[in-house]
């Protein structure tokens, strides 16, 4: 469908996509029942529509942000540190 310039200006992406648990499973390589949990807990948000839970793609990656691994840079302080005391 072609909209005429200037009528609509919405561009629908694969941003705004929604996913089931099983299709959130194969984009996240998270079990289903893994990603329940998280829903269960209260720590993912999702939507409920005829008993079929959804999460928005947006949603999930913002989620999946908050557990990013610090380890890379707890060691890289870790290693300041020792040189720290050995040199000061």
């Amino acid at each position: 469908m072609i909209i005429p310039q200037g009528i609509a200006h919405i561009k629908i992406t694969f941003m705004d996509q929604y996913f089931d648990l099983k299709g959130l499973s194969l984009y996240s390589s998270l079990g289903v029942s893994t990603l329940r949990d998280y829903i269960n807990r209260g720590e993912l948000p999702c939507f409920e529509l005829r008993g079929k839970l959804l999460v928005k793609k947006t949603e999930f990656d913002t989620f999946m942000e908050g557990r990013r691994s610090k380890k890379r840079e707890n060691i890289k302080r870790l290693a300041d540190d020792a040189v720290k005391s050995l040199t000061g």
